[in-house]
């Protein structure tokens, strides 16, 4: 009997484990050829979709950041009319955090022309929205206890900024703080001011800035 040559041997062998694959790859894509179709078309969908999306949010933003850098050019060049114009127009519409900035930057245009009765109504009017964003709020809220501090009664003051002063996680509890002492010196209250004082100066997130300023307020008031 004539032995078979090696290489040929598994030449016949690859050839018939080819027809093999080819022959379970048809009856797969018999059975599966439909679906796996369609998910291959649903993959495709889904990336031309997310593109599509990210370019449309893209050009969103771009068009709520170049509206309101056209207000604020406006109220550079002083037109600012044109400017609370176009950031009222811009607060109305559902642009995101350049919505809540508009506000805020209206009522900074209103405290320009000394129309603080104004300003200061529509600072109280975002701190009560609590669809506002917060940090933004915060930073409202804080300016307008700034300029209630010189006549606001003290209970006031501490509603207005109370939840900002006992927020351990709010970067503007010292801030909120160190307006509340100031609130009690002006009343007079001098033991509830130091108390609040001997707390910042032991935190770990008053600034040395601010600590440095504290020390000199507590060095000038009477023991």
């Amino acid at each position: 009997m004539r032995e078979i040559d090696t290489g040929a041997q598994e030449a016949f062998i690859k050839e018939v484990n080819e027809d093999l694959k080819n022959e379970s790859m048809k009856k797969l894509w018999d059975k599966y050829g439909l679906y796996i179709i369609i998910l291959v078309a649903a993959a495709l969908t889904a990336a031309v979709s997310f593109e599509t999306i990210k370019a449309w949010h893209t050009k969103k933003i771009q068009k709520w950041s170049d509206s309101y850098a056209y207000a604020l050019s406006l109220q550079n060049q002083g037109k600012y009319d044109d400017s609370i114009q176009t950031f009222d127009y811009i607060a109305g519409q559902d642009y995101g955090i350049f919505s809540d900035l508009a506000q805020m930057q209206k009522a900074n245009i209103l405290l320009e022309q000394n129309k603080t009765d104004e300003a200061l109504k529509l600072m109280a009017e975002i701190a009560a929205d609590k669809s506002f964003n917060s940090q933004l709020r915060d930073t409202v809220v804080l300016k307008l206890a700034s300029y209630k501090l010189e006549n606001a009664p003290i209970d006031e003051i501490r509603q207005l900024i109370g939840d900002i002063a006992q927020d351990a996680k709010n970067s503007w509890q010292p801030s909120a703080n160190e307006m509340l002492a100031l609130a009690y010196l002006r009343d007079g209250e001098i033991a509830q001011a130091r108390e609040i004082y001997d707390r910042l100066l032991q935190s770990d997130t008053t600034s040395e800035v601010m600590k440095v300023r504290i020390k000199d307020i507590l060095s000038a008031l009477p023991q």
